[in-house]
């Protein structure tokens, strides 16, 4: 306890300040592998066709049957998972293998309720899509008293 600094090698200073660098200006540093999330947020775009939603969520390397949606009233929660191995063989040797899991995950709010009756989820090309009818407003009746 010498009142010095912890001995860091030159590698870590050199990323901490290229990483510092590079976050001020605006560019995005790929993450150290403790740091990364444990889901990724998965790009979506919310389109309002007036009677309904349309969901649009980029889930690429995804199976539909990874994908879970789920409504309730204006809350939508999107969790899908892409697994994958890859290998490159000579003969009955490995020359190289690498295996990848991603799990993507959104929850959102919307505007306005919506209703399970008529809605649809389709899944092409890495595109999820949600059409997510709005809910009918309930109208007060005023009765008139006889």
């Amino acid at each position: 306890m010498n009142g010095l600094p912890a001995r860091r090698d030159a590698f870590s200073a050199f990323d901490e300040f290229f990483s510092d660098f590079f976050n001020r200006a605006g560019v995005p540093v790929a993450a150290r592998a403790s740091e990364l999330p444990s889901a990724v947020r998965a790009r979506m775009d919310v389109i309002d066709k007036g009677e309904k939603y349309e969901v649009l969520v980029d889930l690429p390397g995804v199976k539909k049957e990874d994908i879970n949606v789920t409504v309730e009233g204006a809350r939508v929660a999107i969790a899908a998972e892409a697994r994958g191995v890859r290998e490159s063989r000579d003969g009955d040797r490995v020359l190289h293998a690498e295996r990848y899991a991603t799990q993507y995950a959104r929850s959102f709010e919307l505007p306005a309720e919506v209703t399970e009756d008529g809605a649809e989820a389709a899944f092409e090309n890495g595109v999820l899509k949600l059409a997510l009818p709005k809910r009918a407003t309930v109208t007060s009746k005023r009765l008139t008293v006889r």
